[in-house]
């Protein structure tokens, strides 16, 4: 006959007070641990970066959307990629227009609903950033409307996916995790970096 294994002792259950007083020990204790991480010169370091990075990143799609400064030139040589066919007019629009400009940029511009063509040595307006004066759009001479840079659209989605994902981290665990803060620093050093340098 097999020998019988000795028994587990019976859980006791905790009583209230117990359970109470092991559930505020536990709370210390994280609270404790939060704190000696918040002291360490890790925290600080890469805290202030992701907050510098994430204003850097804001300002990378507050310069796309609204805020340029504009500078006129002259267009050098130009492109054009025909659209779709508007049988109304009975004409092909321009969607997309490389320009080559007499200050030495190049650069593809998105347009809409554009059927007239620029000419060679016709005025335009480049719209850069402040800090860095990439080119984000352009202003043809004859038509009103900003056209953005192709680069634009690129960048602007990797600065609205960086800050939704830094900010899902944020609300998530409050940067305060290790993972939480490098995943966050490396979200906005790339978009910032991606914004910057293409």
């Amino acid at each position: 006959m097999p020998e019988e294994q000795p028994r587990r002792k019976q859980r006791i259950p905790l009583s209230p007070e117990e359970l109470h007083y092991f559930i505020k020990l536990k709370k210390l204790k994280e609270v404790k641990k939060l704190e000696q991480f918040k002291a360490t010169s890790f925290y600080k370091v890469f805290n202030s970066l992701n907050i510098f990075l994430a204003g850097l990143v804001t300002y990378c799609v507050l310069s796309i959307v609204v805020l340029n400064t504009w500078q006129q030139t002259r267009i050098f040589n130009y492109s054009i990629r025909l659209g779709d066919y508007v049988p109304e007019i009975d004409q092909y629009t321009i969607s997309e227009i490389h320009l080559q400009t007499m200050s030495g940029n190049d650069l593809s511009i998105k347009t809409s609903y554009l059927f007239q063509e620029p000419t060679k040595y016709q005025s335009i307006f480049l719209g850069k950033d402040f800090i860095f004066h990439k080119i984000l759009k352009a202003k043809l001479s004859f038509d009103t409307r900003d056209f953005w840079s192709i680069n634009a659209y690129a960048s602007l989605s990797v600065c609205l996916f960086a800050l939704a994902i830094g900010f899902y981290i944020y609300i998530y665990n409050l940067h305060l995790t290790v993972n939480g803060l490098l995943t966050a620093f490396g979200l906005f050093g790339l978009a910032s970096l991606y914004f910057i340098l293409i």
